[in-house]
């Protein structure tokens, strides 16, 4: 990534091409003002040349001076101002002039400079150049004639050129002196903005940071506000972290799965409880879940969407609920996966039971109500048909209170709160008095009924320790199994019934040779009025499963 420049760096730049431009703009200043001032002094020094000039040709033509004291006031022995004088009459006839300035004035138009002085109304300035040196030369005009005065510049050049060579030493040397401690300032002020730069950076990164507040000036206020912000944002982010951590076991400790996503479809969060559902991250399931997602987010629906899958058997509701933002746009959505097999098959069983329930009440109230109006129209007049009809009455009378009294026991296991009284049981008790009690059914239907406990070597039964029990209840239950084997064991087979003891508990068992059961009446063996054999001429109400389930459950 591109880092660009600092507002030190940048503010550095624009002091130093400010000293830059206002050097220059100094040297040029100072180079113009020295040339004037010296350009000044030298045009004093001519002016003065030239006004001496006319009071000696003044004093020449009034009868002052002698032609002899006019050329040594002309010609001095020294001439430190470098000056010279040419002194013409009224006829421009020259009548005396400085010997060092010959060369000068054979250089000079010396009709057009008289025409230039005579016909101007200020005085004018003429430079005359030399190999060597230049000279400045100017007249004036008077009642007794012309005169022409100069000044040589020999070194006017050299002078120049040596004050802008000290001006640009100077300026340069300022300008460099200034550039060191603009520098030196720069390090001293980016030092403390870096400290403060990457503490900001480490910051961001979750770090808990504070600077050194011993910082020069204003960034001394400024670290020891980084330090107290840094505090704060420090908690508040060991804050979201411990909440989003929270979130997370929590989302992760439910049953339900949670699958959420962005507006963008990115992926925001995903549960155990989601992956086990849906199959896998990758699964149909998922990736049909993740439409539904999309599409509520694309419609900007505001209203919960709801669904059903069916992922290996099991049925499973999703609920989409979108995450508006405060402008009401969709920032992304969640779904709610639940899985209602149970709740499914709970349903259905409840509308069986009520059409079971129906159903069995119906058959024999059908038949005592048929057989009961038969009696009273009188269809039936022979004896032995009379008698037939009142047993099958009180047959079908004792089926419909023995289906009443399983219902209201199967009722009332479900509803009642209370746990069974438990006492001491002895189970081989238990086992020989349930054999007495059965023996001749299973007589009358032709099986062998015979029990199995573990005896001595002298044949005697061995006894088993005491169990912690309800025994009328435990042998209700057994009392069922003994039943359904009796029912669904064809004559001549056999049904064992049994007690042994597993490590520390008791462990009772019905053993037969009767029809068996598949896997689909395994699977639903408990469940109310299932029964396996509908063929079967000996049928019960199809609760005894059901009820021995409950007392098991209670127990």
């Amino acid at each position: 990534m591109h880092k660009k420049s600092g507002y030190v760096s940048r503010y550095i730049s624009i002091v130093l091409i400010c000293l830059i431009f206002f050097s220059a703009l100094i040297f040029g200043f100072a180079n113009y003002l020295f040339t004037q001032a010296y350009n000044q002094s030298e045009k004093k020094k001519l002016s003065s040349t030239l006004t001496a000039g006319i009071h000696l040709l003044d004093a020449y033509a009034t009868g002052w001076i002698g032609a002899k004291k006019l050329w040594e006031e002309v010609n001095p022995v020294l001439n430190p101002g470098d000056s010279f004088l040419m002194l013409l009459d009224t006829r421009n006839n020259i009548i005396a002039y400085t010997d060092e300035a010959v060369p000068y004035f054979v250089r000079l138009d010396l009709e057009n400079v008289i025409k230039q002085v005579k016909d101007a109304e200020t005085t004018p300035l003429f430079d005359v150049s030399m190999d060597n040196s230049t000279a400045l030369i100017t007249g004036g005009s008077s009642i007794s004639g012309t005169v022409i005065a100069g000044i040589r510049r020999i070194g006017f050049s050299s002078i120049i050129a040596s004050f802008r060579l000290r001006l640009l030493i100077f300026i340069v040397g300022a300008f460099l002196l200034l550039l060191i401690l603009v520098l030196c300032t720069k390090r001293h002020v980016e030092k403390p903005a870096k400290i403060l730069a990457d503490a900001s950076m480490r910051l961001l990164d979750g770090e808990t940071i504070e600077v050194n507040e011993n910082l020069p000036g204003e960034m001394q206020e400024i670290a020891s506000a980084f330090n107290h912000a840094s505090r704060k944002i420090s908690r508040a982010f060991q804050d979201l972290k411990y909440e989003k951590e929270t979130m997370r076991l929590i989302l992760e400790s439910l049953n339900e799965g949670i699958l959420a996503i962005d507006a963008n479809g990115k992926l925001l969060h995903e549960n155990s409880a989601a992956k086990m559902l849906l199959d896998g991250s990758e699964s149909p399931a998922t990736t049909a879940v993740h439409e539904e997602l999309r599409r509520c987010i694309q419609e900007k629906s505001e209203a919960n969407q709801a669904g059903k899958l069916n992922v290996k058997g099991r049925i499973h509701l999703y609920l989409i609920t979108p995450l508006p933002l405060s402008t009401g746009q969709p920032e992304g959505a969640v779904a709610l996966i639940r899985d209602i097999t149970e709740q499914e098959r709970l349903e259905k069983t409840r509308h069986d039971y009520v059409a079971n329930i129906s159903h069995e009440l119906r058959t024999p109230l059908a038949s005592i109500r048929g057989i009961a109006e038969g009696l009273r129209d009188g269809m039936v007049t022979e004896e032995a048909d009379f008698q037939r009809c009142l047993n099958i009455i009180v047959d079908e009378s004792t089926r419909l209170s023995r289906l009443v009294n399983d219902l209201l026991e199967l009722s009332g296991l479900q509803s009642n709160p209370a746990a069974f009284e438990m006492e001491k049981v002895d189970a081989v008790e238990l086992i020989l008095d349930l054999h007495d009690r059965n023996l001749s059914l299973f007589k009358a239907a032709g099986l062998t009924f015979t029990y199995d406990l573990k005896k001595n070597s002298d044949g005697e039964i061995m006894p088993l320790p005491t169990i912690i029990s309800n025994e009328d209840r435990l042998a209700e239950v057994l009392t069922v199994f003994i039943d359904n084997a009796r029912k669904y064991t064809q004559s001549g087979g056999t049904v064992v019934i049994g007690a042994t003891q597993v490590e520390a508990s008791i462990r009772f068992f019905v053993r037969d040779t009767g029809i068996g059961m598949d896997e689909e009446t395994q699977r639903l063996a408990f469940d109310r009025f299932h029964q396996a054999e509908q063929s079967h001429s000996d049928q019960g109400s199809g609760l005894g499963l059901a009820i021995a389930k409950e007392i098991m459950q209670k127990m």
